[in-house]
């Protein structure tokens, strides 16, 4: 069913201190409209991002959405059904000090700034591609791959997290990993569980490393059940029809690549039995690394293995 959550376009920009929106049932589908990352205020080439989107007012996000019947400490199985685009066209920009190229105060250089600049893809009717037009005139081309940048709960001990941050929580993944079909496992830390879900993408290569990457707004169909409890569940889990994975948010990126690979050997042996060094054994063989954001607050990567090695 559809849930008119945002209507008069009220969003969100920070996870964590709100009243829910919206209650549902567990296992209940509903169907919700998220906005991209600049609110859908930048339409075309000419527009300025910092000032129709100026930070923190950033990344919009739809929520939160409480679960019925969930207690905090739950763990929370976030199901994405189906990503509908809600335009044929998604924006991408550089600017100033920002991605993985740039300067920041995090790390400055006294190279010159990067001039700002906005490009609008075109999504072909047959939902395949993306398109958009180079400084000289050549086309560009990207394929289609739809996914939510951010999908996370209220963060623990009364937090409030900007909608660019990622963490234990969830928040701003960045991983093109989820996308129709997959599932988010997230550790409830409030009652209801307070789910927040938006910054749709419309392609991504790995690392968002010019720091946005085709920004789209969805109708996205979703559903959200209680998951089986688990002593090693630690950090978000991602599953999807082929692999399972762990998501692991920190700076330096080393430290994110830990905490993925760790939390995927403990579920990986809990999964199948094997004890931890065996557990250990069969990830370090067989496992891919997809580093999903190097420009956020906290690094993000995600740690799967293919389902069909665990037996």
């Amino acid at each position: 069913m559809v849930r008119p959550l945002n209507d008069g376009h009220e969003f969100v920009f920070h996870l964590g201190g709100h009243t829910p929106r919206l209650t549902v049932k567990p296992g209940e589908t509903f169907t919700v409209f998220t906005e991209d990352c600049f609110s859908g205020k930048l339409t075309s080439v000419d527009g300025k991002p910092r000032e129709v989107a100026p930070y923190p007012q950033v990344n919009p996000l739809t929520g939160p959405i409480a679960v019925e019947g969930v207690s905090a400490g739950d763990i929370l199985a976030i199901h994405l059904h189906r990503l509908e685009p809600a335009r044929d066209w998604g924006v991408a920009t550089i600017s100033p000090n920002f991605g993985f190229l740039s300067g920041t105060r995090a790390s400055p250089n006294l190279q010159r700034e990067q001039d700002e600049r906005v490009w609008i893809w075109r999504l072909a009717s047959d939902r395949r591609t993306l398109t958009t037009q180079a400084a000289n005139g050549r086309t560009l081309t990207a394929p289609w791959r739809p996914f939510h940048g951010t999908l996370g709960v209220a963060p623990a001990h009364g937090e409030v997290r900007l909608g660019v941050v990622p963490g234990d929580f969830g928040g701003n993944f960045d991983i093109p990993d989820l996308t129709e079909g997959a599932t988010l496992y997230l550790r409830a830390n409030v009652d209801g569980g307070h789910v927040y879900i938006g910054d749709g993408h419309y392609a991504q290569g790995d690392g968002e490393i010019a720091g946005t990457a085709v920004e789209g707004a969805f109708n996205t169909t979703l559903s959200i059940d209680l998951a089986d409890g688990d002593d090693a569940f630690d950090w978000p889990r991602l599953e999807t029809e082929t692999h399972i994975g762990v998501i692991g948010c920190a700076r330096p990126l080393d430290d994110a690549a830990r905490i993925a690979v760790a939390g995927l050997v403990r579920w990986v042996a809990v999964r199948t039995g094997l004890d931890l060094m065996d557990a250990h054994q069969l990830v370090s063989q067989t496992c891919a690394l997809r580093i999903g954001n190097v420009v956020n607050p906290a690094f993000t990567v995600l740690c799967s293995v293919p389902k069909s090695v665990l037996g």
